[in-house]
């Protein structure tokens, strides 16, 4: 197997304005969460799935703030893994939300239980909590194996 190793960036800054979506919505509220630092995120999309990952990060120790009127937040960072080590975290039927933070918890380094609804565990996720103990995390299903 072959690896590809590249440098940490220290630092980032810019503006870019991305389509409303549910996944890069979440994909950049997980980001913001994981860097250092504050990030500000305009028009974030308003829907059920972001409700559930800003829940989840805010359990998660990540601070982050609502610009009353708007759909704007600002995130403060964590700088690696998240600061609260064990959770048990309802993502309602966020897809966009579950998968990202399985990866993201699985290489946190603490005790994570994640659910939904009843639908929410019928979405298969085997592929990637295959891949995740490959890399050494440590995952149990509490229902029916490949499924959360």
């Amino acid at each position: 197997m072959q690896f590809l190793d590249l440098p940490p960036v220290l630092e980032a800054s810019g503006t870019v304005r991305l389509p409303g979506s549910k996944s890069i919505s979440n994909r950049v509220l997980l980001l913001a969460a994981l860097a250092e630092g504050e990030t500000d995120i305009r028009d974030l999309l308003a829907s059920d799935d972001v409700e559930r990952m800003l829940d989840a990060l805010r359990a998660l120790g990540v601070d982050w703030r609502h610009e009353s009127g708007t759909n704007d937040y600002r995130v403060r960072g964590a700088g690696g893994p998240f600061p609260v080590k064990a959770a048990e975290l309802f993502l309602g039927n966020a897809g966009t939300a579950f998968r990202p933070l399985t990866a993201a918890l699985a290489l946190s380094g603490g005790s994570y239980q994640l659910s939904g609804v009843a639908r929410m565990h019928e979405r298969p996720i085997g592929d990637l909590v295959d891949a995740l103990r490959q890399i050494g995390a440590d995952i149990d299903y509490l229902g029916n194996e490949g499924f959360p």
